[in-house]
C-alpha cells in the first residue's frame, strides 16, 4: 500500500523531472545540430571557393595556351616588344620629353591603362597577370 501511495504522490514530480530532462536533452541536441550545420556550411563555402579558383586558373591557363598558339600567325608580339624597347631607349635618350609623356599617361583615365595592359595580355597570353592587376578583382580585400 505504501508503494502505491508513494507512486501516487511522487508520480507528478517524477514526470516533471523526466519532462525537464527530456526538454533539456532535446535543446542540447538542437544546439549540436545547429553547430554541425554551421560547420557543414563553412566547409561547403571553402570547397566552393577552392573549386571556383581552380576553374578560374584552368580557364586562364587555357586562354594563355590558346594565345601562345595563335602568336605564330601574327607579328603583333614582335611589334609590341619593339615598342617597349623603343620606349625604354627613348627614356634614356630624351628623358624630359618622356617624363612629360609618362606624366600624361599617369593623368589619363584608368581605362587607358586597362586597354594597354589588355592588349599586352591578349597578345602574350598573360591572363593570370591580368587577374592580379585588374581593378575589378574582388579578392584584394580578402
Amino acid at each position: 500500500m505504501w508503494p502505491a501511495i508513494m507512486n501516487f504522490l511522487g508520480g507528478p514530480f517524477t514526470g516533471w523531472v523526466e519532462g525537464h530532462q527530456s526538454r533539456k536533452y532535446m535543446k542540447e541536441e538542437g544546439r549540436l545540430d545547429i553547430k554541425k550545420a554551421e560547420v557543414a556550411f563553412k566547409v561547403a563555402e571553402f570547397t566552393s571557393k577552392a573549386q571556383r579558383l581552380t576553374q578560374s586558373d584552368q580557364a586562364d591557363s587555357d586562354y594563355d595556351l590558346a594565345a601562345q598558339r595563335e602568336k605564330r600567325y601574327t607579328i603583333a608580339d614582335e611589334v609590341l616588344m619593339l615598342c617597349v624597347i623603343a620606349m625604354v631607349i627613348c627614356t634614356f635618350l630624351f628623358p624630359a620629353a618622356m617624363a612629360l609623356g609618362y606624366a600624361a599617361l599617369a593623368a589619363a583615365p584608368w581605362y587607358i591603362e586597362f586597354l594597354v595592359v589588355g592588349v599586352y595580355i591578349s597578345v602574350f597570353g598573360l591572363m593570370r597577370l591580368f587577374r592580379a592587376w585588374s581593378p575589378f578583382n574582388s579578392n584584394k580585400d580578402k
